[in-house]
């Protein structure tokens, strides 16, 4: 987000006011990943920014990867390379992993 903002030359402090947050740190924060910004603030986001839902949509994606250490190339542009793969079956593949994840520390704490 940072970086479409900074392309598009919007400050973190007009687009805090045209959000209505009051604060750029409210942007600062989102931006580096603290908290994800509700629906109603991300098409707001998207409006300011001239950016569709479903690019909000993969941009959270990218985030939640991100966030769940999955930085390994040939993982990431798989969600890139498959054409016509949805939103949603990415979100799935994430949640898969983030399943496989949790059986694999369940079984650790268990040995």
């Amino acid at each position: 987000m940072k970086q479409i903002r900074l392309e598009r030359g919007i400050g973190q402090e007009d687009l805090a006011d045209r959000l209505g947050v009051g604060s750029n740190s409210y942007i600062s924060d989102a931006e580096r990943g603290r908290f994800l910004p509700s629906d109603d603030k991300l098409k707001s986001w998207a409006d300011i920014m001239g950016l569709t839902w479903e690019e909000i949509e993969e941009l959270k994606v990218d985030a939640e990867l991100e966030r769940l250490g999955l930085t390994d190339p040939g993982f990431t542009m798989m969600f890139k390379a498959v054409p016509h793969m949805t939103t949603e079956e990415k979100a799935s593949i994430v949640r898969s992993y983030e399943a496989v994840m949790r059986a694999r520390e369940d079984l650790r704490k268990r040995k």
